[in-house]
């Protein structure tokens, strides 16, 4: 795996492979208000986008974390592969949900360690936003059309969404950093490139989020 696979800044980084930084990520799902009504409205999302997938065999979610989700998908494939960066993360996951028809791997999600069209669904949430680049956050998509048969379930920082057209008013006028965001219509495009379509793409909160949840098929 080579330093531009490593998706974040190296501070970022550290701390999302640390001990401290991996249970702080956790707790904070379990305490903060924000975290709780941002669970509650992706696993209303995904219910949906399943609903309408139909069963599945396999699952990859990548990165999958403390495997926040790592029960809600298992409920829904036979075989549930779980895969992070964070070696920490990884440990954590597989400590707290076993190996029942689980099996995890620390990979990266630009460069996944599998075969063209090996799992039925790909799963990567909150991961776009972090890479650097345009390019990168590119590479993210291909890779996880390239991995997945049936369908992906990704978010993206949309660059359209409520919360960036702010913070680009806070950018020209106090010069605060840009959002990592990709347009809703060239994940589209890139998706198109890789022989899938656009089924569902809804935004986790109009007001206060800019991340839309997409669900794409293979045509």
């Amino acid at each position: 795996m080579t330093d531009v696979h490593a998706p974040m800044q190296q501070g970022k980084l550290q701390n999302y492979n640390s001990a401290r930084g991996a249970n702080a990520y956790k707790a904070d799902y379990r305490n903060k208000l924000h975290r709780k009504l941002s669970d509650k409205r992706e696993r209303a999302l995904l219910e949906r986008y399943f609903a309408e997938i139909g069963p599945v065999d396999t699952i990859l979610d990548l990165p999958c974390g403390h495997g926040r989700l790592s029960d809600f998908f298992k409920e829904r494939c036979k075989t549930l592969l779980e895969g992070d960066w964070s070696f920490t993360m990884v440990s954590l996951n597989q400590q707290d949900n076993g190996n029942d028809h689980r099996h995890y791997v620390r990979a990266s999600a630009l460069e996944i360690p599998l075969p063209d069209q090996s799992v039925d669904v790909v799963v990567s949430f909150r991961l776009s936003h972090h890479l650097e680049s345009q390019e990168l956050r590119e590479q993210h998509l291909r890779e996880l059309f390239r991995v997945a048969r049936k369908a992906v379930i990704v978010t993206w920082f949309s660059a359209t969404s409520l919360k960036n057209l702010l913070r680009e008013v806070r950018v020209k006028l106090f010069g605060k950093t840009r959002k990592n965001v990709l347009r809703n219509q060239r994940v589209r495009d890139v998706a198109a490139a890789c022989g899938f379509e656009q089924r569902q793409a809804k935004p986790l909160f109009v007001v206060g989020s800019g991340h839309v949840l997409g669900m794409f098929t293979r045509r």
